[in-house]
């Protein structure tokens, strides 16, 4: 059998599973965000750099919503839709193996896409969530 890590969103403690997201078929994660940060000042000559400092970064997500019929695959849009709310605190976990993950602090600042719409049985979404935003 083979193991197939799970992508699933929390709320902002996470603590309470709100959405997992099913046959996900690209990801840019897990990538290190962290970086050194320049400080400069206009009247300064040069910068200070701090270590250590973590960026904001766009995390992607390419999943398929199956359903039965059109009906069953637009509910599943809807519940996605009103299930991620814009401009809201979550918590992104990714499985490493059985028992680890990778977390993310995360806030979908950007609407999800349905490229090629053939909801007969199958959409595809794109979803882009905006790591250490909050």
């Amino acid at each position: 059998m083979v193991w197939v890590p799970q992508f699933k969103l929390y709320d902002s403690t996470g603590t309470s599973l709100l959405y997992t997201f099913p046959a996900v078929e690209y990801t840019n994660a897990p990538q290190s965000a962290e970086e050194v940060i320049e400080v400069t000042n206009i009247r300064s000559k040069g910068s200070l750099f701090i270590e250590g400092g973590e960026t904001a970064w766009n995390l992607e997500l390419r999943f398929n919503l199956y359903g039965d019929d059109y009906g069953a695959v637009t509910a599943l849009i809807e519940n996605l839709e009103n299930t991620i709310e814009f401009n809201e605190p979550y918590v992104l976990r990714i499985d490493k193996t059985g028992g680890s993950y990778f977390e993310y602090k995360v806030k979908r600042l950007r609407p999800f896409t349905y490229p090629e719409s053939l909801r007969n049985f199958l959409q595809k979404v794109q979803a882009v969530f905006t790591v250490n935003s909050w």
